[in-house]
């Protein structure tokens, strides 16, 4: 199954998956040169040995940006079945709660003030 990071009207952005498709892209760059490692598939420990060595040969640079890039794909929206009568009221409940929440905490900011 797909897992839907976002969604629009008729489109859903999804994490790409599937044979040959890495999890991950892992690559650094020293942030004191333009050095950067080679990309490594879905395991990041030859970045880390590639950090520690270039901070062996160059012990001022000590910061590195890291990265892991991942395959993204926009889809078309696929038909949905009506969901069942619980997850509908979850999902019309649910950001009623947390806007309920959110104002009670902003009017509790509001209580030691009213106290003088």
């Amino acid at each position: 199954m797909t897992e839907i990071i976002i969604r629009a009207a008729d489109w859903v952005l999804c994490e790409e998956r599937g044979p040959g498709v890495p999890e991950g892209i892992h690559g650094a760059e020293c942030m004191t040169c333009d050095a950067r490692s080679p990309l490594f598939d879905n395991d990041p420990t030859p970045i880390a040995v590639w950090c520690v060595q270039h901070t062996q040969e160059h012990p001022d640079h000590t910061l590195y940006l890291a990265r892991t890039e991942k395959h993204w794909r926009v889809v078309p929206r696929p038909d949905e079945t009506p969901a069942p009568a619980d997850d509908r009221t979850a999902r019309v409940l649910g950001p009623a709660f947390v806007g309920l929440m959110c104002l009670l905490t902003a009017l509790s900011g509001l209580l030691p003030a009213l106290t003088y």
